[in-house]
């Protein structure tokens, strides 16, 4: 379904970090080739996720993250539509340092299709206060990213004053068993050393994603039980999550 991108609201920006004019953009970050389940060869880029494509983006997100992230499937996000349309609010503040990227097929046509997808974005010590977001869904999956972070500072982990964060990393279900994530993954070094930046961290929430990152070399920070997480009454936050644990996962570049 297309956005409406004037129910979105205008959040102020709080990074202060700017992609250098250094880096080239748009910039392909990776190509590669994978098999398709009947057998085709398909040949994939990875690229920067660029302004005309901002509204296509989001809607990717809403469509295969919030749709299949366990925790997001768990709390019923899409059913609710001022989380949904806070946490999409969020994506595009993000997206506005234009280091997200995105795995299309590497086709010779204006805009190809979108078939992963990384939301990115570089955290500073200096950076304001992210914004609360309204919705109850949203807070639940927010409970999850400040316990999370809670007593696991990232810049000290890290060892830097500027961190490239990660948030949805996310495959088209028709593109699902071609290595594609771990593709996109393995991009990060070369995105993270090309802005001089020291790491990776981000919170994983499943088995599959979890799994890719330990992969591609990734240390466990932190890890959660979704079952832990009880309402005043005693009732699952999460009820029918298809993963036990979330983790804050991380990986230092020399």
């Amino acid at each position: 379904m297309k956005l409406n991108m004037e129910k979105i609201p205008k959040l102020a920006l709080w990074n202060n970090w700017k992609r250098p004019a250094s880096v080239p953009y748009p910039n392909t970050w990776h190509k590669f080739t994978a098999t398709s389940k009947d057998g085709k060869e398909l040949k994939i880029k990875i690229v920067d996720v660029t302004p005309d494509r901002f509204e296509e983006s989001l809607e990717f997100i809403r469509d295969y993250l919030y749709s299949n992230e366990p925790p997001c499937e768990s709390v019923k996000l899409l059913e609710d539509e001022i989380s949904v349309q806070n946490g999409l609010a969020r994506q595009y503040v993000y997206l506005q340092q234009r280091v997200a990227i995105m795995a299309v097929l590497d086709e010779d046509v204006p805009k190809p299709e979108i078939i992963g997808l990384q939301q990115l974005f570089v955290a500073s010590k200096e950076d304001d206060p992210e914004p609360e977001l309204a919705g109850n869904a949203m807070s639940k999956l927010e409970k999850i990213n400040e316990d999370l972070y809670a007593n696991h500072d990232q810049f000290e982990i890290l060892g830097t004053n500027r961190v490239l964060k990660g948030f949805g990393l996310c495959v088209k279900p028709n593109y699902w068993g071609m290595n594609i994530g771990y593709n996109i993954v393995l991009c990060l070094e070369k995105i993270a050393k090309a802005y001089d930046l020291r790491g990776f961290m981000t919170l994983y929430t499943s088995i599959h994603s979890q799994a890719i990152a330990s992969k591609a070399g990734f240390k466990v920070y932190n890890e959660m039980f979704f079952d832990d997480y009880k309402d005043k009454k005693g009732n699952a936050m999460f009820p029918n999550v298809h993963t036990k644990s979330f983790k804050l996962m991380g990986i230092k570049y020399s």
